[in-house]
């Protein structure tokens, strides 16, 4: 039986955008489409789509990814707020 976790994790202010919002924005910054950042990535753009769209969950290392290829900060990724 799964235990409950001794500590509770602050809740996040991610600005009101979620990661997927986030990453497209970062993402028509930069000056990519979609086909091209998938295409840098190797990846199709059906992929990028599903991730700006959340209908996939960001790994960390899709996430390390995307960081890379947009040549951005992980900073400026992940860039959150503690909920007050």
């Amino acid at each position: 039986m799964p235990q409950k976790p001794k500590y509770k994790l602050p809740d996040m202010d991610f600005g009101g955008e979620t990661l997927g919002e986030r990453l497209a924005r970062l993402r028509k910054k930069e000056g990519y489409t979609q086909t091209e950042l998938a295409e840098k990535l190797g990846l199709q753009q059906n992929l990028i789509s599903a991730y700006e769209r959340g209908r996939l969950r960001l790994s960390a290392e899709m996430a390390a990814h995307f960081i890379k290829a947009l040549g951005i900060s992980a900073d400026e990724f992940f860039a959150f707020k503690k909920k007050k």
